[in-house]
């Protein structure tokens, strides 16, 4: 079936656009997408608006190529009604997507648009040169990161990005029980204390680390990044649960926070 959720695009093109706002890609450059995911989603994208070569790291490989394909014809069905961009971009996105419709396999893919496909189960981006990439790209997977290994991955991305470059993460800091609960209230998990959270929450199948906004800005500034901007892109209200101990030292807007974005660049 050729039908995905309309946020995927919505996503996609918001994470694009505000890239763009502070200049950080363009034609030529080398991307790396951390947590790429079953279909190379957000880099599919990316690529076909600008001729980028990137690698593709994730910690385990969940790819399906019927579902790729199925979210390519989707996009390229949809593309035009619903992306905001200069036809003559279009046009070529299109003719693009209509190219990777033809390929037969992910290999034939990668091939096409100059994808590398790179697997870490401890996380590390050993693979990845120093100094080697202009950009670094994820949506939706920050959260996901184990706490304890946050510091060394920001440690890496400082020593894979050229100077100067940036790092450009939206990261989703709600309760993914939601995804299975939508009646749950977006921030449930500010309810429990670690010892709780741990023994009858936590799982490795939807780990959120539940880290807040300003933990992420704090860790960036900590590696020596300079945070260039961060903005809030969806929120609920905290005040509507009782808060655990350890969260109440937050501000009302950091735990009100679900989406949020940041831009953080390497020292020139």
């Amino acid at each position: 079936s050729e039908n995905i959720e309309p946020h995927y695009i919505y996503r996609a093109a918001g994470n694009l656009a505000y890239i763009e706002q502070f200049g950080a890609i363009a034609d030529g450059y080398r991307l790396l997408e951390l947590g790429t995911g079953w279909v190379h989603w957000e880099s599919l994208f990316t690529r076909l608006f600008y001729d980028v070569r990137i690698t593709l790291f994730d910690v385990w490989d969940n790819r399906q190529f019927p579902g790729f394909l199925s979210f390519a014809g989707a996009l390229r069905k949809r593309l035009r009604a619903e992306v905001d961009r200069p036809a003559d971009q279009i046009d070529r996105a299109e003719k693009l997507l209509d190219r990777v419709l033809a390929c037969r396999s992910f290999d034939e893919v990668y091939a096409l648009l100059g994808f590398e496909y790179v697997i870490d189960p401890t996380g590390s981006l050993k693979a990845v040169p120093d100094g080697s990439l202009d950009l670094i790209i994820s949506s939706d997977v920050m959260e996901h990161v184990p706490r304890g290994a946050i510091p060394t991955l920001m440690k890496d991305f400082m020593r894979v990005l050229k100077p100067g470059r940036m790092a450009a993460q939206q990261i989703v800091e709600k309760d993914h029980l939601t995804i299975y609960a939508p009646q749950a209230h977006p921030k449930a998990y500010l309810r429990y204390d670690e010892r709780t959270w741990k023994r009858w929450y936590e799982n490795d199948v939807q780990y959120v680390n539940r880290m807040q906004h300003s933990d992420f800005l704090r860790e960036f500034k900590a590696a020596g990044f300079t945070v260039v901007a961060e903005e809030t892109v969806a929120t609920c209200d905290s005040s509507q649960i009782e808060i655990a101990p350890e969260f109440k030292h937050y501000t009302k807007a950091d735990l009100d926070a679900i989406v949020t974005r940041v831009m953080a660049q390497k020292p020139a």
